[in-house]
C-alpha cells in the first residue's frame, strides 16, 4: 500500500513543478519567503529571487542566498 502525501507536501511539489515549467530553478529560500528565479540547472550554488525582497523598484536583485 502506498503512503498518502500530506496536502502541504503536495502543494510544495506543485509549486516547485510550476516554477520549473515557467523556466525557473524554484528552490525555496530557507525562510520560505522567496524562490530562486534563475534558470533550472544554473551553475554554482548561488540562488536569487529577482522579484521578492527588492527594496526599491529599480533594484535588479531581490533576495539572494547560497545553498
Amino acid at each position: 500500500m502506498t503512503e498518502r502525501k500530506s496536502l502541504e507536501a503536495r502543494r510544495a511539489e506543485a509549486a516547485e513543478s510550476g516554477y520549473r515549467a515557467a523556466g525557473y530553478c524554484g528552490l525555496l529560500h530557507p525562510d520560505g519567503k522567496a524562490r530562486c528565479t534563475r534558470p533550472p540547472n544554473h551553475p554554482g550554488r548561488r540562488h536569487v529571487d529577482y522579484y521578492n525582497g527588492r527594496t526599491a523598484p529599480g533594484d535588479a536583485i531581490g533576495t539572494e542566498w547560497f545553498e
